[in-house]
């Protein structure tokens, strides 16, 4: 109840009914990419959105649509829901919110719904819609998928056809290689069956050489003996000319054995040591009388005067009698046959030995010249007569390579052939005893004077099973260190081919290189960048690792106050640039002879008594130190390197290295020689056993101390202790 204007107003508030009223819903705005749109031919609408049918969109674009409820009783309270047809699955509930916002959308037809509600409980049955059609891009119409399926039509054919014509090749090429295989056979068989005559002619030809042999051997026979006698000149002549013809047929016998024995891999060099230059002259030089009657030109030039080396004398002698009697063969009177000798220098190789013959004979066409070391091949040639078996070239390209060499010949038809040897060599030392000097080689000879080579140093030759000598510098290892890339690369060259060389470009680099290779000798510039030379020798002069290694300084400045400087920076010799590589070359072997020389004194001269060693220098003072360990654990079975080099506080490496460099002798030698000396005193002095001393002196079992001894002093310890008591015995007596 209430009052009013005209009484009191009454109701009952059970008896109102709810009434529900659902207005329309209309669609305000279309926004596509937050812009709105606007009707157009080409806009998305073609007429406004509140009363259009449909909207035609672009495929990637975003968009939204906006809508309003026709429901002014509470309008505040309209609520919403909408639903894209084809998208949702259901309604979307959005209270108050009038706006739907979609992206990502995929091409399509779709319908656009929503409804309204004034109390969130009653919708609209009908609810508003509107068409919106995605379209698809070019990729995904259906003119793409028609190319899609064209081109992928078109990928299989080309597959397929690629496919057939791989097929036809691999049958083209497997009838090829049939074909080409079956002509392979087919040369197969016939170089076999030319190898099996070679075979037959070979073994026929050595059957009659087997023959010839006795009846030669009885020509020649009596023919030295006529040599040897005085004859008149008619005769004398003939008998000469018997005597060569008989060694020409003696020659053809033994090249046909030759190359039998090559045929069947039994023949091998046999080196001997010799000068090879001098050889080949001697042996040139037997053709000049053939070069006189014939009117011909013989020449021998030599660029090398001598060069030691081990090579097969005989099979030597054998190319080169080859080729000169092939050069004569060829050159007519008035012609010229000249050897030439060189010596060519390969820097990290071997040096090879280059003999070239050239003549001024008929000359040998180009579509022969590949087959005259071919056996039994003979070139025709109607203005020579006796052009031999055809097998002397083929034995002396055997015999090269033998050497290790190559042969191979050049010429121009009627103006002369060229036959080059190269043969790969090593030099080695002298071996008679007046020329037991180090030699020196004769490139390096050619550009110094006289007085300036090396002369009256004698080295030790070392041979080995097979004969050869070999230089044993090649074994010492020098530490070249230089800045300039040049001048080392220069000095590294020559010095190579006497030495190990280990190469550094700065004094920092020089340290390094001396502590991991241990060099015997070190040549180091001065001025360099990081640290100079005499940073540097300071360095390794104060370190007891390196401090018995010799330097040698060479330096630009040749100032007596920088030669000093030098020498009291702990250098053991100077040299100037520009100086003679063979002084620098005799300065090292003088200093690696004195080393040696040194090393020599203490391994053969170790005094027990460490108060009679002077101990001036720190080698002498280490040697002091490891010689009084050594005496005051001599009873110890235990001694060990590990605790000698604790010791002396070196590590076991170094110390190795040490001893080695000033005795000779590693650490384990060291200690047994010193206590073999102190037991070889102990005989000597005392009236001890052989089993007392071998315990006193550090030895496990007298067995092992026998066997040691014997190998050191060549008797057992029982007769060197029965000769040393007798001899006592013998001067006691004789002092009485």
């Amino acid at each position: 109840y209430f009052g009013g204007r005209d009484g009191f107003n009454y109701f009952s508030p059970a008896n109102i009914q709810e009434k529900s009223s659902f207005g329309p819903v209309l669609l305000t705005d279309l926004k596509v990419s937050n812009e709105s749109v606007l009707p157009g031919k080409d806009a998305p609408i073609k007429e406004q959105i509140s009363i259009a049918k449909k909207i035609d969109l672009k495929y990637g674009l975003n968009f939204s649509i906006s809508y309003v409820a026709v429901n002014y009783t509470a309008p505040l309270q309209n609520q919403f829901a909408y639903k894209l047809v084809g998208f949702d699955n259901e309604w979307n509930y959005v209270h108050k919110s009038r706006i739907a916002n979609y992206t990502n959308i995929d091409p399509g037809s779709y319908n656009f719904e929503v409804k309204s509600s004034n109390d969130g409980e009653h919708w609209n049955t009908v609810p508003t819609s509107i068409r919106i059609t995605v379209f698809p891009p070019f990729w995904r119409t259906t003119y793409a998928y028609v190319i899609y399926v064209f081109m992928m039509g078109l990928y299989l054919f080309l597959l397929r056809r690629r496919g057939i014509r791989k097929i036809r090749n691999e049958f083209e090429t497997q009838k090829e290689k049939l074909e080409f295989k079956q002509l392979i056979e087919g040369e197969r068989r016939e170089a076999e069956q030319l190898h099996e005559l070679d075979v037959l002619k070979i073994k026929f030809l050595t059957d009659l050489s087997h023959e010839f042999r006795t009846p030669i051997s009885l020509i020649l026979a009596p023919v030295e003996k006529l040599m040897r006698r005085t004859l008149q000149g008619e005769e004398q002549e003939d008998v000469r000319m018997i005597n060569r013809n008989a060694k020409r047929l003696l020659n053809m016998v033994n090249q046909l054995l030759d190359l039998r024995k090559m045929e069947e891999q039994e023949l091998s060099l046999i080196l001997e040591p010799g000068n090879i230059v001098d050889f080949i002259i001697e042996t040139g030089e037997s053709f000049k009388d053939v070069a006189t009657k014939k009117l011909i030109t013989f020449v021998i030039r030599s660029q090398c005067p001598r060069w030691s080396t081990s090579f097969d004398h005989n099979k030597l002698e054998r190319i080169i009698f080859n080729l000169l009697s092939n050069a004569f063969k060829f050159t007519t009177a008035g012609g010229e046959v000249t050897l030439t000798i060189e010596m060519i220098d390969i820097p990290d190789a071997s040096p090879h030995l280059i003999m070239t013959l050239t003549d001024t004979g008929v000359g040998i066409p180009k579509n022969v010249i590949t087959k005259i070391f071919d056996r039994f091949y003979q070139y025709q040639n109607s203005t020579i007569l006796n052009q031999g078996t055809g097998i002397g070239l083929a034995i002396t390209k055997g015999f090269v390579e033998m050497h290790g060499g190559i042969i191979h010949a050049e010429s121009k038809p009627g103006h002369g052939s060229s036959f080059v040897v190269d043969l790969p060599l090593t030099y080695i030392l002298e071996t008679t005893v007046e020329d037991q000097l180090f030699h020196i080689p004769a490139q390096f000879i050619a550009d110094a004077p006289a007085e300036e080579m090396v002369s009256g140093q004698v080295i030790e030759l070392i041979k080995s099973n097979n004969i050869d000598i070999v230089n044993p510098d090649r074994a010492t290892r020098v530490l070249l260190v230089e800045d300039n890339e040049e001048f080392r690369a220069y000095l590294a060259e020559h010095l190579r081919k006497y030495y190990q060389i280990v190469e550094a470009v700065n004094g920092k680099e020089g340290w390094q290189k001396a502590l991991s290779s241990h060099p015997q000798l070190i040549v180091s510039d001065v001025n360099m960048p990081i640290m100079n030379g005499l940073e540097f020798i300071r360095k390794i002069k104060e370190d007891k690792r390196t401090c018995h290694i010799p330097v040698i300084l060479l330096t630009a400045m040749s100032a007596e106050e920088e030669q000093l400087k030098g020498l009291k920076s702990g250098a053991n010799d100077y040299l100037s640039k520009p100086f003679n590589f063979h002084i620098l070359h005799t300065k090292i072997a003088n200093l690696l002879e004195l080393n040696k020389s040194v090393k020599d004194t203490y391994s053969k001269q170790i005094q027990l008594d460490v108060h009679d060693i002077i101990t001036e220098s720190g080698s002498l003072k280490l040697l002091n130190s490891i010689l009084k360990y050594i005496e005051d654990k001599l009873s110890d079975p235990d001694l060990s390197v590990e605790e000698l080099s604790k010791h002396v506080g070196m590590s076991r490496g170094s110390l190795y290295y040490k001893l080695i460099e000033l005795t000779g002798l590693s650490p384990i030698e060291y200690i047994r020689i010193v206590k073999l000396e102190k037991a070889a005193t102990l005989m000597e002095n005392s009236e001890l056993n052989v089993a007392q001393i071998a315990y006193m002196t550090g030895f496990g079992t007298p067995s092992y101390f026998t066997k040691m001894f014997k190998n050191k002093y060549g008797v057992i310890p029982s007769e060197y202790l029965n000769a040393k008591r007798n001899h006592a015995k013998v001067q006691v007596l004789k002092e009485q």
